[in-house]
């Protein structure tokens, strides 16, 4: 899978859901996004970047996001190289 990075002008976002995030990542697809996410839920590490205020809406940090993409990677936070 090829995943392309849109860095996103001017936002102060910190959180979006998974349009914004499919946004950002161009070439990453609904259903990695959403296993991905499961993920993230069942990791203590990474558990506060995923609010679900209701069944149906979900919002994702930006940049948990971005050190879960990192761990997966690396087996390493990004925090952790600083």
């Amino acid at each position: 899978m090829k995943v392309k990075f849109v860095p996103v002008a001017n936002s102060r976002a910190e959180w979006g859901n998974k349009s914004a995030i499919l946004q950002r990542y161009e070439g990453l697809n609904i259903y990695t996004l959403n296993r991905w996410i499961s993920e993230m839920r069942n990791n203590k590490k990474f558990k506060s970047g995923v609010i679900n205020p209701t069944h149906k809406i979900v919002f994702i940090s930006f940049e948990i996001f971005e050190e879960f993409l990192y761990w997966k990677q690396y087996g390493y936070s990004k925090v952790k190289v600083k």
